[in-house]
């Protein structure tokens, strides 16, 4: 039996531009939200990419969750694309990294893409609140342990933001950032109170539920 190729075809668009950008040649590529955002985290500062990874994580990762694999497959894009520059760094005491800044083109497409892209929805799956969608097929103690689980989370992210927030306060060339760190703080809040007020309503609900159960049978 033949075996079929599992290679990806490319697409014709990006093929394209490749192509002109290897001529060098101006192109207006169409890219991912996600790739626009490791663009701008490189205008933010050169960097190799386990250093871009980790300045997500402490940043815009934590309203737009980047992994290590997206951003290292981006970055090569972008750099065939002529929208990033990448310089093999010799170190004597650490493996060699690759350090990669963005062109002036690429600073054209990232501002052309923060001005003009449609905002769009922001319609998030959040699995937690399908169970509780769901709850009354859980028990009252399960439900119960979800809540807290999912409090301690919320909980640990707010602290991690207002520790942002307040760092930041005192850097004046830092205040976007430091916005966006204070919706990411303001909706953790509004997460944790949420459950306050959810927990009695849910677990109330719940109980009364069983006793229905036990009273018919």
């Amino acid at each position: 039996m033949a075996s079929t190729s599992t290679t990806p075809t490319p697409d014709l668009t990006e093929v394209i531009l490749l192509g002109l950008a290897s001529r060098g040649m101006a192109v207006c590529p169409r890219l991912s939200p996600t790739a626009h955002v490791v663009l701008g985290l490189v205008s933010v500062r050169p960097a190799a990419g386990h250093e871009l990874a980790g300045f997500a994580a402490r940043s815009v990762g934590l309203i737009f969750p980047l992994t290590r694999s997206h951003i290292y497959s981006e970055l090569d894009r972008l750099r065939q694309l002529g929208l990033l520059t990448a310089t093999d760094v010799t170190q004597e005491r650490s493996p060699n990294k690759r350090v990669y800044e963005v062109t002036e083109q690429g600073n054209e497409v990232l501002k052309k893409w923060l001005e003009e892209a449609p905002i769009g929805s922001d319609r998030q799956r959040n699995l937690f609140l399908v169970r509780i969608f769901f709850g009354d097929r859980m028990a009252t103690g399960r439900l119960g342990e979800l809540l807290d689980e999912y409090e301690r989370a919320a909980r640990a992210r707010r602290d991690h933001l207002a520790d942002i927030v307040d760092r930041l306060g005192s850097r004046p060339e830092a205040t976007y950032r430091r916005v966006a760190a204070m919706f990411g703080l303001r909706r953790e809040q509004a997460t944790l109170d949420w459950i306050a007020e959810a927990r009695p309503l849910l677990i109330d609900s719940l109980r009364a539920d069983a006793a229905a159960r036990e009273a018919q049978c």
